[in-house]
């Protein structure tokens, strides 16, 4: 059960979101320390810029945001065979309500089908149970959306609560080093020098929901030296984030994640898109779509997606 928690990522299926490129200027090489960056740049103070894509916890911020700000909330999860026939799906819609310091998620709707639970009534999908602990909470708790409490209370208690704070990290600081995941959780930093000379770097500049943002993608090359690139060094295969140019916050970022070995076996690609409300970052729509395999346990075929809307931010 460990290691299927520490395969796992949790976010959904998507729908495409338009990018408009600004016209193409001259294409540079930059190099800072390991990292070599190729792309338009200009008027952009680049080792700034790369210590702000290291350290960013704008993408953090917008996700506790989601227990903190009323608004209302739809999503769907459906797990599917290898003939992409839905054999189980559960939709919800609902609405995030603050009384005071208090809040809580109310369902206003909902329809399940097929064999998604045991005869106890819990999830048979750890996709699932996941998508469910993070995304729609039960009962009532203090609305807070300070990092650093949050950093605190998410330390977990127990293997599972460890996996889960492990995995939050996972979705929500993409390109860091994870020690308590095995065997990939040092894979994942992008920016290591172990790590960076697999990558390709780029930069450009892109409207992204409607707002001019520095667009900064990571890529796992093809070819190392004229060689072919072990797939198996790296775990992160491509990352692109567009960070708003007058705040740098994180507007969207797509990602995708693969490793295959015994004992782990995904592929997985997530999309997180926000928006900024009366000067907060709110998210707005989140996919995922997630094959993954592990030893004892059913393969999961997951997809979910969640719309996020009418945020009421003071």
């Amino acid at each position: 059960m460990g290691r299927a928690w520490a395969a796992l990522v949790a976010c959904a299926a998507a729908a495409p979101m338009a990018a408009q490129p600004v016209p193409d200027t001259a294409v540079h090489e930059y190099r800072l320390g390991d990292v070599v960056i190729r792309g338009r740049a200009q008027d952009l103070d680049l080792e700034g810029f790369m210590q702000q894509v290291k350290e960013d916890t704008t993408f953090l911020h917008a996700f506790l945001n989601l227990r903190y700000w009323p608004h209302a909330m739809e999503g769907n999860l459906a797990v599917r065979n290898k003939g992409e026939k839905d054999r189980a799906a559960l939709f919800r819609k609902g609405r995030l309500l603050r009384n005071g310091q208090q809040a809580g998620l109310r369902v206003d709707s909902l329809a399940e089908s097929g064999r998604l639970r045991d005869g106890r009534g819990e999830m048979r999908y750890i996709t699932a149970e996941l998508y469910d602990d993070l995304f729609w909470p039960k009962g009532t708790w203090r609305a807070d959306n300070t990092i650093a409490n949050y950093q605190r209370a998410s330390r977990g208690s127990g293997r599972i609560g460890r996996y889960k704070a492990e995995l939050k990290k996972f979705m929500f600081n993409p390109g860091q080093e994870i020690a308590g995941v095995p065997f990939i959780g040092d894979k994942l930093a992008l920016f290591d020098p172990r790590m960076a000379p697999l990558y390709n770097f780029s930069i450009d500049q892109h409207f992204r929901n409607g707002r001019p943002c520095w667009q900064f993608s990571a890529s796992a090359k093809d070819s190392i030296n004229g060689k072919r690139a072990d797939g198996d060094a790296t775990v992160i295969k491509r990352m692109t984030t567009w960070f708003d140019q007058s705040s740098m916050q994180v507007i969207a970022r797509e990602y995708r994640m693969a490793h295959a070995s015994l004992i782990l076996d995904f592929d997985i690609s997530i999309q997180v898109d926000n928006t900024v409300v009366n000067g907060e970052l709110v998210p707005t729509f989140i996919s995922y779509d997630g094959d993954w395999d592990i030893p004892f346990r059913m393969r999961e075929l997951v997809r979910f997606w969640l719309r996020m809307g009418e945020w009421e931010v003071e």
